[in-house]
């Protein structure tokens, strides 16, 4: 052999036509894991490692071509790429292309794995789309099985709901080519057995099993179906919104390990998009319902936080009204009634009530909005309680009253709600709940004309005039056209007097639009003190 090819850092094998090793340098023996020495005199087709086609023994078979190939040989565990010069004697050059071909093999993967979240995220897009526009829970679970489990990315999709309190699941769609697997769950969550989709609605949290097989969370009879569909991991998804979860989705993977981290968010953003959806579709029946349930509960529990405080400050507390927030938590009007204390005596417990509100671990706020005559107390509460299992079911709290030992509330739902159940969610958070009344309601459906007659009819005429003015000047735009006191004077009267009546007539309008009972008649008796701006 030439001492360059002996040299060279490459692979050289020197052989006859017919395959007889005449010479070897070191780089090619140190590749192939043998000495030099070992191979010359040998025929090539017996020394050389054997690859998965076997391509180099076939070329000397029928008499040695040049040719040039890259294979995998399992016993080097190496990727190789030979080329073969035939001249007088055969040239085999052979260089290690492991390290390039792991490269472009990652480089792949990450391909595969980019075009496959690319993929996920346009059907998450897809699924939300479908999900905002449903009519239904029903078609909630529908859409969401349909999108998912109807590509090849998830073998099986199901969805379940909660059912209040207990938090049991009830299935309410399924996709997928694994109607077994479909019965086996359904015989798990009648017998109340573990599954990860129960944990994920118990806990709030997505459940990953990375090995269904492997999973003893996962009862015996479903990991079996599962894996004679060649199932193998799943990821549980809660559907939940504010804190509370309404359901689940459930997708099942046939990897091992089959979320990435960025599938996982955006099947959690499809789950909190849901769960809205859910509750939008609660709140708006109980909008646009033309008659709703009012039901009366009474409820006995000395540990319901109200209750507590209503002790400790020896009052009775009324609830003019609760706002949910937006994060879980409830934003509660709690006033003490006559003004008087339960042993009627007169109410001095303003600043105590406040004070004892703050004390209590479920208030995480408490302002006093009003501390003469009937005094109103801002209170911002979060947990478990009567009016958040209300809230968190979708009904609308009207009133509640709370003594020492107990509570009374009053709440709305759609008529084709499921009272038991949402008498069930309040039981679930207290000792003990009573259904005192449950009453349909018609509401009245007035036409915009006849809430404008309305309005105009509870404005007086010097209302009505400072809020078209102000209307007209675009005080009400945002920035303002017009300042306060370029309205007054305009209407040539006093800033103060303008604020006045123009702050009554916006009460009158918030009035008619909330329905307001029992609010104090307005009057048209100006101001004897500038108000505030």
């Amino acid at each position: 052999m030439d001492n360059r090819l002996e040299q060279a850092p490459i692979g050289v094998i020197e052989t006859t036509t017919e395959g007889a090793v005449v010479a070897v340098n070191e780089a090619a023996a140190t590749m192939i894991e043998t000495a030099p020495g070992a191979l010359r005199g040998t025929d090539l087709r017996d020394r050389f490692p054997r690859s998965a086609a076997g391509t180099l023994r076939d070329m000397f078979e029928g008499g040695a071509v040049s040719r040039s190939f890259e294979e995998y040989y399992p016993e080097l565990d190496r990727w190789l790429a030979v080329d073969v010069q035939v001249g007088e004697t055969v040239l085999v050059y052979v260089r290690d292309r492991t390290e390039s071909h792991e490269s472009e093999q990652q480089v792949e993967r990450l391909e595969r794995r980019l075009e496959r979240i690319e993929r996920i995220n346009t059907l998450v897009v897809t699924v939300l789309q479908q999900v905002i526009g449903a009519s239904d829970r029903g078609d909630i679970g529908r859409m969401v099985c349909e999108e998912l489990g109807g590509t090849d990315l998830y073998r099986f999709v199901w969805v379940g709901e909660r059912e209040f309190p207990d938090g049991r699941l009830r299935p309410l769609a399924a996709a997928g080519d694994a109607p077994d697997l479909h019965d086996r769950i359904d015989e798990t969550l009648d017998e109340g057995q573990a599954l990860p989709e129960r944990m994920a609605v118990e806990s709030g949290e997505t459940r990953l099993v990375g090995s269904i097989a492997e999973d003893d969370a996962v009862t015996r009879a479903v990991r079996r179906a599962a894996f004679g569909h060649g199932l193998r991991s799943c990821l549980a998804v809660p559907l939940a919104y504010q804190g509370t979860v309404y359901g689940v989705v459930s997708v099942y993977s046939d990897r091992e390990e089959g979320f990435s981290e960025q599938e996982r968010v955006g099947l959690e953003t499809l789950g909190r998009i849901a769960g809205f959806a859910v509750r939008a579709l609660r709140q708006e029946d109980l909008l646009v319902a033309d008659t709703v349930t009012e039901v009366t509960l009474a409820v006995r529990d000395e540990t319901i936080p109200f209750v507590e405080v209503a002790r400790e400050a020896d009052c009775r507390l009324s609830l003019d009204g609760a706002v949910p927030r937006g994060d879980g938590t409830v934003v509660c009007y709690l006033g003490t009634g006559d003004g008087e204390s339960d042993d009627g005596g007169d109410d001095e417990d303003g600043v105590d009530l406040a004070e004892t509100l703050r004390a209590h671990p479920a208030v995480t706020g408490v302002r006093s909005i009003r501390s003469e005559g009937e005094p109103l107390v801002q209170v911002t509460v979060d947990g478990e309680m009567p009016v958040t299992a209300l809230v968190a079911w979708g009904a609308t709290v009207r009133s509640a009253e709370y003594t020492a030992e107990s509570a009374r509330l009053v709440a709305e739902a759609p008529p084709e709600d499921d009272i038991r159940r949402m008498v069930e969610a309040v039981d679930g958070v207290a000792v003990e709940t009573t259904l005192v009344s449950k009453e349909e309601r018609t509401r009245t459906a007035d036409t915009a004309e006849a809430f404008h007659d309305a309005l105009a009819e509870r404005l007086t005429d010097r209302q009505r005039t400072v809020l078209r003015t102000a209307h007209l000047s675009d005080y009400f735009t945002s920035p303002r056209g017009s300042t306060s006191e370029e309205v007054a004077d305009t209407l040539d009267i006093a800033g103060s007097t303008m604020l006045y009546h123009l702050r009554r007539a916006q009460q009158e309008l918030v009035d008619a639009f909330f329905e307001a009972d029992g609010e104090p008649a307005t009057t048209d008796e100006e101001p004897s003190a500038p108000d505030d701006h």
